[in-house]
């Protein structure tokens, strides 16, 4: 399988990729992305590469998975301006929800054109974005937040509460893609939406600042979650 405007790397050496990369991430302009194929899991080849690209470029890119094999691995790498203030919590997590909700946007779009080809894999790219972003609260932001506040049942609760709530809510989206239900798609994904606004505004207005101000700074927890 090869993907259009994707680097392949499956073929380039292991001590040549993270040079590879780096080169072509860096001739890209701040708002623009590249995706990065592999034929190996990211835990031996992803891994390595994101660790190195933190190391000599931390804060220059964010990298979002999109595919996680059984066969191909792939991921998107987007250049953002690498000031200091895009390296905390609140700013981090929040562009990640503002991701999110663009992929859900263009898949409820294709939902309400009846494009059901075009609904599914943008269906599956929202499902995984959201996946991933639980997996970092929960495997890596809410712990940390719970370990310096000794807060456990305070707001992290709640958002995990919600997030098992949204992740039923995908599971019914995800279903109306395999059977092509564009009218059961939208149905779920609304009522998604509605929580997940819900949710994301206590997140940004609450949860992430009070992070920040409790686990500044913060640059080690980010690497560390970026790569779960």
């Amino acid at each position: 399988m090869r993907i259009v405007d994707t680097l392949d790397l499956t073929d380039t050496p292991p001590a040549q990729r993270s040079a590879a990369l780096i080169a072509v991430l860096d001739a890209l302009p701040v708002g623009a992305s590249r995706r990065v194929q592999l034929a190996a899991p990211w835990a031996v080849d992803g891994g390595h590469l994101l660790a190195d690209l933190q190391e000599q470029r931390w804060g220059h890119y964010l990298w979002h998975p999109l595919q996680e094999g059984p066969e191909l691995w792939l991921a998107e790498l987007v250049r953002q301006e690498p000031a200091a203030r895009h390296n905390n919590i609140p700013h981090f997590f929040t562009q990640d929800h503002h991701r999110c909700d663009t992929l859900y946007a263009a898949a409820e779009g294709a939902a309400q054109d009846g494009d059901v080809a075009r609904m599914t894999p943008l269906c599956y790219q929202f499902v995984v974005a959201m996946a991933r972003h639980f997996r970092m609260e929960e495997n890596g932001l809410f712990p940390a937040f719970e370990e310096k506040t000794g807060i456990r049942q305070g707001p992290t609760m709640v958002m995990r509460s919600e997030h098992e709530q949204m992740r039923g809510l995908m599971r019914q989206m995800h279903q109306a893609a395999d059977d092509g239900d564009a009218d059961q798609f939208l149905r779920a994904g609304g009522t998604l939406l509605f929580v997940m606004q819900q949710h994301n505004v206590k997140e940004e207005q609450m949860l992430y600042p009070m992070s920040e101000s409790h686990l500044h700074p913060s640059d080690h927890l980010l690497k560390a979650v970026q790569r779960l």
